[in-house]
């Protein structure tokens, strides 16, 4: 059983309690889908538990970190800049290599996993309202052989693509009881966010699947202990920690 997850964003304790969790279950494998990095206020300890897993793929912000926050808002450019500092100033080198040899994409048979999509596998965002644009789910459907994890939007469910050319559909967790089967039909899943979900809902999130069949988990942490960190570090705007109580 592989535990898939995606944007932990330097939050160490969603982490860790996400890792405890995924102790507690057969699970033999874990992907992260990327940003690993970014936002959060413990970048450095969250790499450290990354190195561990069986697949990182590279996020939107894990490339910033790396190179230039292009595109970003003032308080993701700020706090991508803050996290770049942090690393340099820990081990640089091994951190970077580290970043640096992170794939774009990983594919198994008919599993694709990236951090956005399958047309644009780092930046572009598959939004739940995406499935009324006929035209962007067809393009990135075309990219698809079966079956598509990935994160990014932080916001968990499954696409599905009921027979070719037919409008997609999006299931949140609640709406499928948090369970799911991989069956014939085309299926993007959104794994959701371990650091800062915004799905209104404030719990880490990711999923584990077994064979074909997929499960949403939601686990608690000590929120307050990540706000106070981040309201600590001056180049981390308070917004990024007032959001995670929240969901949003």
């Amino acid at each position: 059983m592989r535990a898939i997850l995606s944007d932990v964003h330097g939050n160490i304790e969603a982490l860790d309690a996400v890792l405890a969790d995924i102790g507690g279950r057969a699970v033999t494998s874990i992907y992260s889908l990327g940003d690993i990095i970014g936002y959060g206020p413990n970048p450095i300890e969250c790499l450290d538990r990354a190195a561990a897993w069986d697949l990182n793929v590279l996020g939107n912000h894990d490339h910033a970190v790396l190179f230039d926050p292009t595109g970003f808002s003032p308080n993701a450019e700020r706090a991508a800049l803050w996290t770049r500092v942090v690393v340099e100033c820990a081990r640089r080198e091994e951190l970077w290599t580290f970043l640096s040899e992170r794939p774009r994409q990983f594919r198994d048979g008919d599993f694709l996993f990236v951090h956005g999509s399958a047309r644009n596998q780092t930046n572009e965002y598959v939004f739940p309202e995406d499935v009324f644009n006929l035209s962007k789910m067809a393009r990135i459907g075309e990219q698809i052989d079966r079956y598509c994890f990935a994160g990014h939007t932080h916001v968990p469910g499954v696409f599905i693509e009921p027979e070719p050319g037919a409008q997609w559909q999006f299931l949140s967790p609640e709406e499928i009881d948090h369970t799911w089967r991989l069956d014939e039909r085309k299926t993007i899943v959104n794994v959701g966010s371990v650091g800062q979900p915004r799905d209104a809902n404030w719990r880490a999130c990711y999923v584990t699947l077994d064979g074909l069949d997929l499960t949403f988990h939601r686990v608690g942490y000590d929120v307050d202990a990540t706000v106070k960190k981040i309201y600590s570090i001056p180049e981390l705007s308070n917004f990024l920690a007032d959001r995670l109580r929240e969901g949003r």
